[in-house]
């Protein structure tokens, strides 16, 4: 515990580096660190349960496997959910629950819900249930994009390196979820953004 410990103030280039020389204490802080931020947000892609600890559980063997021919990487989030997000619509495709495998607008499951704690700061009871009643509306694929932008604080190339898109469709599809959002509830784009990057 001590060994993982001393990567808590490491850089993301430091402690893959080390992981890729072999240490195992590199591994189980990444796993310690990632492998439930990396469940909620491949569950939300698959909705299956049985289905998204098994491409867990793939992602973390394999790269434990293969570390020796891996790339190197500054952000180890974006590099597991990018591998994890990919063996999911692979597998998914595989069972025939998405016709077209290039298709990167795979299903996004959330649900935003009411938390008094930080909307409550920024609008009214009221305009916070409208709120989440429209972003639980937007289509799957900007639902993604803006949970990776502004819940995951994801810049818009690690969100289009993930997604399978360009950065600038990245940049599109956020601004056409935000400006539907705008249009549908009349808030300022600086209301906006102060309450999705809470």
């Amino acid at each position: 515990m001590e060994e993982i410990r001393m990567y808590d103030q490491a850089t993301d280039a430091q402690i893959w580096d080390d992981f890729l020389r072999g240490s195992k204490a590199a591994y189980s802080f990444m796993y310690e660190k990632y492998a439930r931020v990396l469940y909620n947000y491949g569950y939300k892609i698959a909705q299956d349960r049985q289905l998204t600890e098994d491409c867990l559980q793939d992602l973390f063997l394999n790269i434990l496997e293969t570390r020796e021919r891996l790339s190197h990487t500054d952000s180890i989030k974006f590099y597991l959910m990018r591998a994890l997000r990919r063996d999911i619509v692979r597998k998914l495709n595989a069972q025939h629950r998405f016709a077209d495998t290039t298709e990167p607008d795979v299903g996004f499951m959330v649900e935003f819900h009411y938390e008094p704690t930080w909307l409550d700061s920024q609008i009214s009871k009221e305009r916070s249930e409208a709120l989440l009643q429209e972003l639980n509306q937007l289509p799957a694929r900007q639902k993604e994009a803006l949970f990776l932008k502004f819940f995951d604080n994801l810049s818009y190339e690690e969100i289009a390196g993930i997604m399978g898109i360009e950065t600038t469709s990245a940049y599109k599809v956020i601004y056409k979820a935000i400006a539907s959002l705008q249009k549908r509830m009349l808030l300022d784009l600086f209301c906006w953004v102060a309450i999705l990057s809470r």
